[in-house]
């Protein structure tokens, strides 16, 4: 674990205290690849959420929420693998201060829902809003749904008529690529870690993926890390995309990479080696468990140092 963020812990640009709060972050770029149809919606539930762009260009907008709330999902699953967060702790339901000590909770950002004291932590982790390449009608379509009856059929026996629950929903189909970034500061190795096994090994996003599985494959393309904040976002890769570039995943991933390389230069980890690394971590478990329980009691000491709980507690 320690070798594989060597040249990040060498510009100091990881903590030791929780409580440490300094200049500096780590920038994640990836291209998200949609796979299997997915469905983005908002205000409307029938329909695909989009931005205009003043070129006239409609993308596809995914919000922070919507991409973060899953990776945090995943994350608080790979804390339980290591039984390293408190069994009564449940995603979006935290009863009492003492279950925010743990990666998942320091990283992402929890906060008590059901006791009285109304405690919060903020995220260490910045989520971009995604804006797609491509033209939102080029990588959406409409499906038609009905309600069959038991017979499979349309028609309603007690009523002796066909049925008219027939409705209809736009999807993000196959193909559709979206550059994103994530921004994380003041975190341990383990944290980043944790953030960039749940990128990678999460798949399925958006409305229904409960019925629809897998629908995105996460290609991360660098990582950059540095005093001050790449200005790249989405939006900005989107709004400039070149249109006489076919958008393909070589085509947008090249150019995130360049834009990357740009700010980063020589302070930038290439994504294909380093995803290649931390799934052989992931994978082989080599001092996983150590990692996740030791970082569970440094979080409980932040905890205790700032306040939120009082004494050692058993967990």
């Amino acid at each position: 674990m320690k070798d594989l963020f060597k040249v990040i812990e060498d510009r100091g640009l990881f903590i030791d205290n929780l409580k440490t709060n300094k200049l500096g972050c780590i920038k994640i770029a990836i291209v998200r690849e949609v796979v299997n149809p997915m469905i983005i919606r908002s205000t409307s539930p029938d329909e695909v959420l989009s931005y205009k762009f003043p070129s006239g260009k409609e993308a596809l907008e995914i919000p922070a929420r919507k991409l973060k709330s899953r990776e945090k999902l995943r994350g608080l699953k790979q804390a339980r693998l290591f039984d390293a967060v408190s069994e009564e702790l449940h995603y979006n339901s935290i009863k009492k201060s003492d279950y925010l000590a743990n990666v998942n909770s320091i990283t992402f950002g929890d906060s008590v829902t059901e006791s009285g004291d109304a405690v919060g932590l903020p995220t260490r982790v910045v989520y971009d809003w995604g804006y797609s390449i491509q033209d939102v009608n080029d990588i959406s379509d409409t499906l038609q749904h009905n309600a069959l009856g038991e017979s499979g059929t349309m028609w309603d026996e007690e009523e002796g008529k066909l049925r008219q629950s027939l409705f209809q929903v736009q999807y993000v189909k196959q193909g559709a690529l979206i550059p994103h970034f994530i921004t994380l500061e003041n975190v341990t190795p383990i944290m980043l870690f944790h953030l960039l096994s749940a990128v990678i090994y999460e798949n399925r996003y958006g409305a229904q993926s409960r019925t629809t599985g897998m629908n995105m494959v996460n290609h991360i393309v660098g990582v950059g890390f540095g005093r001050e904040e790449a200005a790249i976002n989405s939006y900005l890769i989107s709004r400039d995309w070149d249109h006489s570039l076919e958008p393909t995943l070589d085509n947008v991933s090249k150019k995130v990479s360049e834009v990357m390389e740009s700010f980063y230069s020589e302070n930038l980890l290439n994504g294909e080696e380093l995803v290649k690394a931390v799934k052989e971590v992931w994978e082989s478990g080599k001092d996983l468990e150590k990692e996740y329980k030791g970082f569970q009691n440094l979080s409980e000491k932040f905890l205790q140092d700032i306040g939120v709980i009082k004494g050692k507690k058993k967990r």
